[in-house]
């Protein structure tokens, strides 16, 4: 009877071991780059998400970025990019092994050009309601005076300076002041927050989750060509259509993305 008590304790041991191994490969070394919308800020939309994902057991970092109401674009779009590329070291000291980076409109914006352009190693991407289009027409229309006029400024030596610029966000526009070499960088057509061209100069063949807020959103009839079917193929890509609204699209998408990562996890 000790015998074969002291090999029940063991093999419990063991199974607790496991089961502690198989927690920390799909739970403690996810780390998580999760980027609000344009306007917002780390408390607003996202959130809730980053609330659940904390709760998972993964590393969840949620940067202030230039396009918040607070910082009013006070940097480029490279630069942009380069606060995501310090949070994911960080993640990285933290002990994540596998790097998730998503956002929310603007932010996933971001997420799909730091998958092309960033230096750092990533392992996933979730764009939810991705948003701010300036290779689109709509959006193009509305912000060309003012990129005109940015333009002008630096072909005549005068990027750096400050002027006042239309910038757009789910049919609302307001102006803002930044420099010109900023306002060009983050609304120039042919540049880097182009998500269609970002997407195709994706080396990486990293799994994309691409979610579309509803039949409403500003991307609904773009459909999968626009930016999903220009991602390197991946059997994990998935692309996703939810009932709701652009900013509600956070929480409505939750659950999809906690069951979406599991997923990606049992592939390490």
């Amino acid at each position: 009877m000790v015998k074969l008590h002291n090999l029940v304790v063991k093999v419990l041991l063991l199974f607790s071991v496991f089961a502690c191994d198989v927690h920390a490969a799909t739970g403690h070394t996810v780390g998580v780059v999760l980027l609000h919308g344009k306007w917002g800020n780390p408390s607003q939309h996202i959130n809730n998400l980053a609330t659940s994902l904390k709760e998972k057991g993964y590393i969840v970092l949620t940067p202030l970025m230039p396009w918040s109401k607070l910082r009013g674009y006070d940097i480029d779009y490279p630069a942009a990019l380069s606060i995501v590329e310090h949070n994911i070291q960080e993640l990285r000291k933290k002990g994540a092994k596998v790097i998730i980076l998503a956002g929310h409109s603007m932010g996933a914006n971001a997420s799909i050009a730091y998958a092309a352009y960033g230096h750092e190693k990533i392992d996933a991407v979730i764009a939810i309601a991705p948003g701010h289009t300036p290779d689109l027409h709509k959006y193009h229309i509305n912000v060309e005076a003012s990129l005109n006029k940015a333009n002008e400024m630096i072909k005549a030596g005068q990027g750096g300076g400050r002027e006042s610029f239309i910038d757009l966000n789910g049919g609302k526009s307001v102006n803002i002041n930044m420099t010109a070499e900023t306002y060009s960088s983050y609304n120039d057509p042919g540049g880097m927050a182009s998500m269609p061209i970002a997407a195709a100069k994706v080396s990486q063949r990293i799994p994309l989750f691409w979610i579309l807020a509803g039949t409403e959103d500003i991307l609904y009839n773009s459909g999968k060509e626009y930016v999903f079917e220009k991602w390197p193929s991946n059997h994990l890509n998935r692309y996703l259509i939810l009932n709701g609204t652009h900013l509600s699209a956070p929480d409505n998408a939750k659950d999809e993305i906690l069951k979406w990562i599991d997923a990606l996890t049992l592939s390490f």
